[in-house]
Formats: C-alpha cells, sequence, structure tokens
C-alpha cells in the first residue's frame, strides 16, 4: 500500500541584497525598538558523553519587538546515525517557544557528526540572546541582512553596518555591468544557504577596487567567484569607499532517511481502503523553516474518515527527520475532504516532503 502524498516545492529561495538605508525612525520607546533574538547551543551530550559536531549549524536570526529578558533554555533529543546524520529531533519540554525558536530543529537537522557508529539519546540546550540592534554584534546583523526572515532591518542597524562608509546608496553611481558568479558550478552545502558578502571601493571611473570578503559562511568557492565577480563589475560614476555586496548559494537539498513501509503501522481493525479517493485534495504545503533550508522528510499518519468525506482522529505513527514533518503532516490531512459514503476507520498515509529536482543556484 505505498499511497504517497508527495509535497514537491522549489529549492531556490531568492531574496534581494540588502536595500539602501530607509529615513529616519526617530525617537521611540525602548519597548518599540527593534531587537535581534539569536539561538545559541550548548553542550551536546549523548547518554551523558560529550560530542564535539563537524558542523553545528546555528539557527537563523529572527527580529522582535522591545528587549525583553530571554526565557529558559529549550532542549532537543535526538539520535546520530552511523553517517554523522541528526534524526528523530523533538523538543523534551513545554517551554513557551520564543521569538525564531521554530528555526531550531532545522538547524539541528542541518548539523553533521563524524561518521561511525552512531548514537542515541543526545541532547542539546539552546539559549536565546535578544539584543538591540544598536548593540548586538555586527557579525549577527551582517548575517540577519542576507536571511531577513521577518523583515528587514531597521535604519539603526544599517547604520552600524556602513559606519565610515561613502557607498550606501550605489544606485545613484549608475550600473554598468553586474557580474555573477556561476552558481550552478558552485558546491552547495546540504540544508545550509551559504553566502559571501563581499566588500570594495569604487574609483572615479567607476572601476571596483580594494576587493575582498568581508564576511560569509566559509564557502571558499563562493568566496573565489564572488570576488571574482565584484572585480568585474562596472559603474558609471565612482569616488566611494566601502560597499558591500551579497552573492549566496542556494542549499543542497538534505534527503529524507528512509522510510519504513506505512503497513507496518496500519490500525488493527481498519476498514479502510488502499486508495478511497479525495473530493477535496489535501494542500500540499511545505514547512517554511525547512523549505529555505531544503531540508526534505516524511510522516507516516493515521486517521478515520466520516460518512461525509471529513479527516477525524489524525495520529502520527512515526516522521523524520523531526517531529515537525508529523505537525506538517497533520496541517495537510485536515485540509482534505475524502471521498466516500460509508466512512472508515485506520486509514494510513505517508507524506512525503520533497524538493524540486532542481536546487536553483543563488543571487
Amino acid at each position: 500500500m505505498e499511497k504517497l502524498l508527495p509535497v514537491m516545492l522549489l529549492a531556490e529561495v531568492l531574496l534581494t541584497p540588502p536595500p539602501a538605508p530607509g529615513v529616519a525612525e526617530g525617537s521611540v520607546s525602548p519597548r518599540q525598538q527593534r531587537s535581534l533574538v539569536t539561538w545559541t547551543p550548548g553542550e551536546i551530550r549523548c547518554r551523558g558523553t560529550r560530542l564535539v559536531p563537524q558542523l553545528l549549524e546555528r539557527p537563523l536570526a529572527s527580529l522582535a519587538w522591545g528587549n525583553d529578558p530571554s526565557g529558559a533554555p529549550i532542549t532537543y533529543a535526538f539520535d546520530i546515525d552511523s553517517s554523522g546524520r541528526t534524526f528523530n529531533i523533538r523538543r523534551t519540554g513545554k517551554e513557551s517557544r520564543g521569538y525564531g525558536s521554530g528555526e531550531i530543529a532545522p538547524a539541528l537537522a542541518a548539523s553533521r557528526f563524524a561518521a561511525g557508529q552512531g548514537y542515541t539519546d543526545c541532547s542539546v540546550a539552546y539559549t536565546a540572546s535578544q539584543q538591540s540592534v544598536e548593540t548586538a554584534p555586527i557579525g549577527d546583523l551582517t548575517a540577519y541582512s542576507i536571511n531577513a526572515i521577518a523583515g528587514p532591518l531597521p535604519r539603526g542597524a544599517w547604520d552600524r553596518l556602513y559606519a565610515g562608509s561613502t557607498c550606501r546608496d550605489e544606485r545613484a553611481l549608475g550600473l554598468k555591468a553586474r557580474v555573477f558568479p556561476d552558481f550552478k558550478a558552485l558546491p552547495a552545502t546540504p540544508g545550509v544557504r551559504d553566502w559571501s558578502l563581499i566588500g570594495y571601493d569604487i574609483d572615479e571611473t567607476g572601476v571596483t577596487t580594494n576587493v575582498r570578503t568581508i564576511d560569509g559562511t566559509g564557502n571558499a568557492a563562493l568566496d573565489r567567484a564572488s570576488e571574482k565577480a565584484v572585480a568585474e563589475t562596472r559603474y558609471y560614476k565612482g569616488g566611494v569607499q566601502g560597499c558591500r555586496y551579497p552573492y549566496w548559494r542556494t542549499p543542497a537539498p538534505l534527503p529524507a532517511p528512509p522510510a519504513p513501509d506505512e503497513k507496518d503501522f496500519l490500525p488493527a481493525g481498519s476498514t479502510c481502503p488502499d486508495d478511497h479517493g479525495w473530493t477535496v485534495r489535501p494542500n500540499l504545503v511545505f514547512a517554511e523553516t525547512y523549505r529555505r533550508r531544503a531540508i526534505e522528510g516524511w510522516a507516516i499518519v493515521t486517521y478515520d474518515v466520516a460518512p461525509w468525506g471529513e479527516i477525524a482522529n489524525i495520529q502520527v505513527a512515526v516522521s523524520q527527520p523531526s517531529e515537525d514533518f508529523g505537525k506538517q503532516a497533520v496541517a495537510v490531512l485536515r485540509s482534505a475532504k475524502a471521498e466516500t459514503r460509508q466512512g472508515h476507520v485506520g486509514c494510513i498515509e505517508k507524506v512525503k516532503f520533497v524538493m524540486s529536482a532542481d536546487p536553483g543556484s543563488g543571487e
């Protein structure tokens, strides 16, 4: 009974480069100010033994209002397979979610450990830090400007990022030719959107000079290609210093762990046919926090069908690489209406969340 509901979405996530700073915001109260929220992981332990990851991907930062004290840490449990990949990711407590906490599990899913024996009963706690954009680390502001998941940075942040620059709005110079790297020729990291921020000056003739990488995720090939692209970019006018331009490589899809046969989870006493059909097809929506990282997953869910077609009693039998795919599968089925006249109990579906075949490139 291989019934699949594939969720197909484009892996390419194109965001515009950082905009020119807007008008001054004026005087605002602390609770009206924007702050940057970051989540920092603590030690990782598996059955009491400390484990050092090869890559511990940081959750994407978010923007919040005000500067309220951070809540309690949020702890996740997970396992590690023999290839070094994390799976079976789930929250262990019922703490309040907090700004940006939905980015934690996808970041943990994109993390990697050394291949070997594999581990079970692993855990890590993430602690939130909420700082005003006037005091947050420049590196964190830069990273957020590339992945602005909660709206653009306010003026105060751009003032800090462009401190000492005479190149706040390069559009006034007139762009003669913007050169881009051949993104598809560059390596992509599964589950991670690599980026390079290039700094440069523009001489009086519109030629870029002093080109260098000033920040990024450490993708050396992307850094080199980005520097070359900026070095070949030309303007009609110049005479400015401290320009910045970002390039990024969209993530390579991170395939889902192998899925079992859903028949192994068929409820006892099931009266559901192999294919009951749909009068309203399920609304196949990929969870945004996983879509932007191109992380694939699946869930096996059981449910009943009322005689009028309503889906009820939806239960998640198993989902991977995290419990979030099970929650999303429940939402997918709730949007549907089955084709039936008598109703059924013990139905089962495998919902697969799959990125498109073309992972896109970058910007």
